[in-house]
């Protein structure tokens, strides 16, 4: 060892040498960032219920493709669960009632883990047929009505 502590490698070298590992630190957090997106589980429920407005009615039976797996077979007033993994979906129905839409693409967010997917709405073309599910746990608490302080 020189008394510099360079082992003897030229400039050139060291600075390779440098670059390769920033290189693979850099590829190494790619690649954890990928798994870790590509890798996550969320849940979708599948609603084949009647809008809560009227305008779009359940279905008597449909057929529901995620992503190209087999297909759910859902009744009115039917809700289905799926596991599906990663962040961009794609979503197909098949009915015997008339349907706007009948294929859709969608992306989840990365930070929820259960969404409700509503068939009728995807069939009627809104673009909001997907929505973040929350339980009564999850919910916020509503607000407590300002009661009013007593007069003496």
């Amino acid at each position: 060892m020189n008394a510099n502590g360079t082992n003897g490698l030229s400039p050139a070298v060291r600075r390779r040498r440098f670059a390769v590992r920033v290189g693979l630190v850099a590829l190494y957090f790619v690649v954890g960032a990928w798994v870790m997106l590509s890798g996550r589980e969320h849940t979708l429920l599948l609603d084949n219920k009647a809008l809560a407005d009227g305008s779009a009615p359940a279905f008597r039976r449909v057929k529901v493709y995620v992503d190209g797996r087999d297909p759910i077979e859902l009744y009115a007033r039917d809700r289905d669960m799926i596991k599906v993994r990663g962040q961009r979906h794609r979503i197909r129905i098949e009915t015997n009632e008339a349907a706007a839409r009948t294929e859709a693409s969608f992306t989840l967010a990365f930070g929820d883990d259960m969404f409700l997917l509503s068939v009728p709405a995807m069939a009627k073309g809104d673009d909001g047929f997907h929505e973040v599910f929350r339980t009564a746990e999850d919910r916020p608490a509503p607000e407590a009505e300002a009661t009013p302080e007593p007069t003496f």
